[in-house]
């Protein structure tokens, strides 16, 4: 293919990761990582370098390229339970959370604080429960109307502030039902990093497309996630370019005639 002289370029494209088996080098399959606004590469050299010093001002007469370190930025604002997990180097899981009639749990409770259900199933507790109840330790029914509320969707209650009936550091019994659901789950599972093969396939509007394969990096989490704020959230990853083996190399780039 014959380039034009003014090969102007707005870089556009699709970002894909195939995360390696943990303790392998085994591939798993490229997963695509959703809109990704910025990817940035960086290359960096060490030379060793010699200078002709035998008269007058010293003139570098030769140098060698000691070290070449390539890394790379990204940003990806699709907020996706993988993209989470990579971003807390923990796992992700699709769990079913089964339904469950007349659960019984005791609390120690004070005004205004709330408190979670089904932490023992869960450290997190559990979701979508009906029919809650509650009874003081004479085993009477505590009325919801003045005392407390149930946020049911996240399995969830609160004391009143105001409750006439429920005292600080009163022990309540609360009775609920557990729905069935199908939970998306994250778990920090203590990961240094993840490795896979990194691929960039361009769709830019402007320009030759040329698209890039990295057979083996590292990828890390970088800067900060907002959980609350006033833009979009985004996800932040830090990209270290190694290699494999002896008969491949660190990066790969092709253009299709």
């Amino acid at each position: 293919m014959a380039f034009p002289d003014k090969n102007y370029t707005l870089g556009k494209g699709r970002l894909f990761f195939d995360q390696f088996a943990v303790g392998t080098k085994t591939k798993t399959g490229e997963r695509y990582f959703g809109n990704t606004p910025e990817f940035n590469l960086t290359s960096e050299s060490e030379t060793l370098d010699h200078f002709d010093s035998d008269a007058g001002v010293r003139s570098k007469d030769d140098s060698v390229l000691l070290e070449l370190n390539r890394t790379g930025t990204f940003i990806t604002d699709h907020i996706s339970p993988e993209n989470l997990a990579l971003f807390f180097l923990g796992e992700a899981s699709v769990e079913s959370q089964t339904s469950s009639s007349a659960i019984e749990e005791t609390f120690t409770v004070k005004k205004g604080l709330w408190y979670q259900l089904g932490t023992s199933v869960r450290p997190e507790g559990v979701v979508s429960i009906s029919n809650f109840a509650m009874e003081d330790d004479s085993e009477v029914t505590i009325p919801a109307a003045g005392n407390y509320e149930v946020d049911a969707a996240n399995g969830r209650f609160r004391i009143l502030p105001d409750s006439a009936v429920v005292a600080d550091d009163d022990t309540v019994t609360v009775t609920y039902d557990r729905g069935a659901a199908t939970i998306n789950r994250v778990v920090t599972a203590g990961n240094a990093e993840v490795y896979g093969a990194l691929r960039f396939i361009a769709t830019n509007p402007k320009g030759e497309k040329f698209n890039y394969y990295f057979p083996y990096v590292a990828i890390r989490p970088n800067g900060d996630f907002a959980l609350e704020g006033e833009e979009w959230q985004q996800l932040g990853f830090n990209v270290e370019v190694l290699k494999l083996d002896d008969s491949t190399e660190s990066m790969y780039v092709t253009n299709v005639e």
